[in-house]
């Protein structure tokens, strides 16, 4: 069910930038980054976080709507160190809407879909894995030039990626800052 709902969006994405591709103000782009993921860790009444570094890469559609808001879906993959050479791999999907601040700041903010793809040497079909995760993502991005700009956001778990049963749990929080570059239409 998830494939089918992934390759949806995937084809929506693709014949909608097709279609909005004419509109010159509409941009496509690319981007990657670094990923410092937060696995916050609660067992009965002690709780604790753990810090771990990975990468994200991702695509995404700009839909501008006026000249200081737009709306900007993505697909981000993300890959970061859960155990000492475990990964947990996820597949992010925000739908972040933008305001631009002057010429060269933008905020943004969004609902954010994750789904857990894999953490190696686990299987995820058991032990409580949740695949399906919401999230909260609020952000900014300091535009380099017309088309590359350096974006910084914080992604809040609003859901858990573990459930272990009453009052255990862990949850996935998260810092992406990397490069986005937009391509010419």
């Amino acid at each position: 069910m998830k494939k089918y709902i992934l390759s949806l969006l995937i084809m929506g994405l693709v014949l909608n930038s097709e279609f909005l591709n004419a509109q010159s103000l509409n941009q496509f782009g690319v981007k990657a980054g670094v990923n410092m993921m937060g696995i916050h860790s609660k067992l009965d009444e002690t709780s604790s976080t753990t810090n771990k570094t990975g990468f994200f890469v991702g695509v995404f559609m700009e839909f501008v709507r006026t000249v200081d808001f737009s709306i900007q879906p993505e697909i981000n993959y993300s890959s970061t160190d859960n155990l000492v050479n475990d990964n947990i791999s996820l597949l992010h999907i925000p739908i972040l809407l933008k305001y631009k601040l002057g010429n060269k700041f933008e905020i943004y903010g969004g609902p954010e879909s994750q789904f857990l793809l894999k953490v190696s040497n686990t299987n995820i079909k058991e032990g409580g894995y949740k695949k399906f995760i919401l999230a909260a993502d609020l952000g900014a991005s300091f535009l380099i030039s017309e088309n590359l700009s350096l974006d910084a956001r914080y992604n809040l778990a609003l859901s858990k990626y573990i459930d272990y049963g009453y009052n255990s749990y862990k949850k996935l929080n998260c810092i992406q800052i990397g490069l986005a570059y937009k391509f010419d239409n």
